[in-house]
């Protein structure tokens, strides 16, 4: 992955929401492979909540269903303030509101080299 290793995925702060420790811990190294600052992994919608209207974030990588609780209300104060988000899911269209359809998600199972790239496009800062 080193050749996804840019300068400007470096210190960018993504808020990691996911409620199954395994996948969360591969998102995690993932992100901090290729310099990312982690926020999180919140497990709850409660906990992701608090974390994506408090910390400064560049983006946010968002699980759908949290222990039976959709993500919906995160996705929302993440738009709210502008921080660009992307879902992780098994989801399809059909599992999105209509609002959220246009979003970007990485289906699961995925491959960090996925995940590298939806990072790197949808969260990298301009230079």
């Amino acid at each position: 992955m080193s050749n996804l290793d840019q300068a400007d995925l470096h210190g960018l702060r993504v808020l990691v929401v996911e409620d199954t420790l395994f996948v969360a811990d591969f998102i995690v190294d993932g992100l901090q492979d290729i310099g990312c600052d982690v926020i999180g992994p919140a497990p709850r919608v409660e906990q992701g909540l608090a974390l994506a209207k408090s910390e400064l974030l560049d983006g946010a990588l968002l699980d759908v269903n949290l222990a039976g609780e959709f993500c919906f209300p995160i996705a929302e104060a993440l738009k709210a303030r502008g921080v660009p988000f992307a879902f992780l899911t098994g989801y399809g269209d059909v599992g999105l509101p209509p609002a959220f359809r246009e979003v970007p998600r990485l289906t699961k199972p995925f491959e960090l080299k996925d995940l590298a790239k939806l990072v790197e496009r949808q969260f990298a800062k301009a230079d």
